[in-house]
């Protein structure tokens, strides 16, 4: 009897998708999972677009650009491209691609009163730069894909449900035309497991925790395909070990030396931090049903490309 072929990790298995969308609560290191993603998708040879929305810059620091990303397209090296997408330069993107021709993109996007309805539809913004990244799944170079993965670095929870909703919503209630066209397109994407997944990221705290179930929850509700939960900055399980808290106690009262106890201020930090997150890590473990990938607590001033890469061999 010869044994069976492992079967991949979590993670490789979302490296074959054509998009993965990245979500959770505001502060929980999304743009960071984003960027280690995109340097382990690189890493295996793959060709890789990054689109972060409504960036504050961190992406470009992330990839190790010297300015920050803009909202055209920018390589970042022989594998990864990156692009920081705003809601109006994404808008008149798509609308170009969608009606084909300049001249009637300005006649019907650009006057005044249409520009005020517009502004008043409920997520177009947010639907625009789901268009994009979408277009960018599509799009060919010879007889290849131009990527073989976009990653969208997507917005909060609550908008990014808002931003996946709507291709659905526009499908049910438009008259068939080019923009129903395209989201029926991209809502089949969006519910395909084969071409895609949502990512959520989440800390190993109790309201990121709760929130990112509730998150889980609800994207199941809509039929999207589920990866991995990713628990961000995790202290790893040294700092919890018998053999550590034995020499804490054995400290006992503040050192006489500032430095010495800034040192085991540090630490006692830490392994109470880790003795939280066991007991969280257990009840998303039971209560997520998703496979939990952690991402170790990272010891650097600020994050650059270095500890992104860093975090990509650790995925």
């Amino acid at each position: 009897m010869t044994d069976s072929a492992p079967s991949p990790s979590p993670i490789e298995a979302l490296l074959t998708r054509r998009l993965l969308v990245v979500s959770g609560k505001g502060g929980v290191g999304r743009t960071t999972v984003a960027a280690a993603l995109a340097f382990a998708a690189a890493a295996r040879g793959k060709r890789v677009l990054v689109a972060e929305t409504l960036g504050q810059g961190r992406l470009g620091r992330l990839l190790g650009t010297r300015e920050p990303l803009g909202s055209a397209i920018q390589t970042i090296d022989e594998h990864i491209d990156a692009v920081n997408m705003n809601p109006t330069d994404a808008l008149r993107e798509y609308g170009l691609l969608t009606l084909r021709i300049e001249a009637l993109y300005k006649v019907v996007f650009e006057n005044r009163p249409v520009r005020a309805f517009l502004a008043a539809v409920p997520g177009l913004y947010a639907y625009s730069m789901l268009g994009k990244a979408w277009y960018h799944t599509t799009e060919s170079r010879g007889a290849r894909p131009r990527y073989d993965l976009v990653i969208l670095d997507g917005p909060a929870s609550g908008h990014a449900l808002t931003m996946l909703k709507i291709p659905g919503s526009l499908v049910t209630a438009m008259p068939k035309g080019p923009l129903t066209q395209d989201a029926q397109s991209i809502f089949d994407l969006l519910h395909d497991p084969a071409r895609a997944a949502m990512l959520v990221v989440t800390l190993a705290e109790e309201l990121p925790a709760r929130e990112a179930l509730e998150l889980v929850v609800s994207m199941r509700g809509q039929g999207l395909p589920m990866g991995p939960l990713v628990v961000n900055a995790v202290p790893d399980a040294s700092w919890a070990a018998p053999e550590l808290t034995q020499v804490l106690d054995a400290a006992g009262e503040p050192a006489s030396d500032p430095a010495l106890e800034s040192t085991l201020a540090g630490v006692r930090a830490l392994a109470s931090r880790r003795k939280d997150a066991e007991p969280i890590l257990q009840r998303l473990t039971q209560a997520v049903g998703l496979p939990l990938v952690t991402l170790p607590r990272l010891f650097a001033e600020s994050m650059g490309p270095a500890e992104t890469r860093a975090l990509a061999e650790a995925l």
